[in-house]
């Protein structure tokens, strides 16, 4: 009988480490592209292996994850904890079809640019994935999102474009068209990061950083009602719609990023009224 003793441990080394009760990762929000996801672990993490995500988990174990516009319809998220157990969380990731958005009676300069204005957006970008890849404590997200415009939806989120009958790359935000001078409010509460006029395309350009990697940026805006540093509270005027940069009508532009990762605004409001 003593023999069997080796044989059974042996048995325990092959079966790996051992399994984390599933309920030690809790999540919420709807696993779709462009989606945004609310985390949390309970006890002390050793790693974490996401391939394709940038994760932060903050000191009391939360952390978002964002489903990019192509995600894979499966996506594999490992977690180590200290303890040595593993945890596999399997996510279906609900697939969508992003439907062309035609746009006419664009300047022709504004659809075909020039060398210095190529260079230019160039700059801004990288000036721009810089801010939003910076991570905060603040959680703002934790009372949900409300429209920072009231109007219709003009164009949404992932849609491929076609200006002036050429192709015009992805649109990453939501727009909603409303008259120069409306206000725009901040949709969830956050610090101000970013105020800058006249961008290339993107004209008159605000950042809100909501914490936790999650920001919002507006565009073709009129004028601006807070400044860099100020903390903001959901609902308070942050700007005024406008038609800077390149657009064709008045509307206010809104994009929402998880660190690099562009996701859907209109997934995050619950529906206008």
């Amino acid at each position: 009988g003593a023999s069997a003793a080796p044989a059974a441990s042996a048995d325990a080394a092959d079966a790996g480490p051992p399994a984390a009760d599933a309920s030690r990762l809790s999540v919420e929000g709807r696993a779709v592209q462009g989606g945004l996801l609310r985390a949390k672990l309970t006890g002390k993490l050793r790693r974490m292996a996401f391939p394709g995500h940038r994760v932060t988990v903050s000191d009391e174990g939360e952390f978002l994850i964002a489903f990019s516009r192509n995600a894979p319809a499966q996506e594999k998220l490992t977690i180590t904890f200290d303890d040595g157990q593993v945890l596999e969380k399997l996510f279906d990731v609900e697939q969508r079809t992003f439907e062309i958005d035609k746009v006419d009676n664009l300047p022709e300069n504004m659809v075909k640019l020039d060398m210095a204005t190529r260079v230019k957006l160039t700059q801004t970008d990288k000036k721009l994935d810089a801010i939003r890849n910076k991570y905060t404590k603040k959680n703002c997200y934790k009372d949900g999102f409300i429209w920072p415009s009231k109007g219709p939806i003009t164009s949404r989120y992932g849609q491929p474009r076609v200006l002036n009958g050429t192709e015009g790359g992805i649109h990453w935000g939501v727009d909603i068209a409303a008259p120069v001078g409306a206000a725009v409010r901040a949709p969830a509460c956050g610090k101000v990061v970013f105020v800058e006029k006249n961008l290339p395309l993107s004209g008159h350009t605000m950042i809100i950083d909501h914490g936790h990697g999650l920001s919002s940026t507006f565009i073709h805006l009129h004028a601006f009602a807070a400044k860099v540093n100020d903390e903001v509270k959901q609902g308070q005027v942050i700007a005024t719609v406008g038609m800077t940069g390149r657009t064709n009508g008045a509307h206010l532009d809104w994009r929402m990023n998880l660190f690099e990762t562009r996701v859907d605004p209109e997934l995050l409001v619950t529906p206008a009224k």
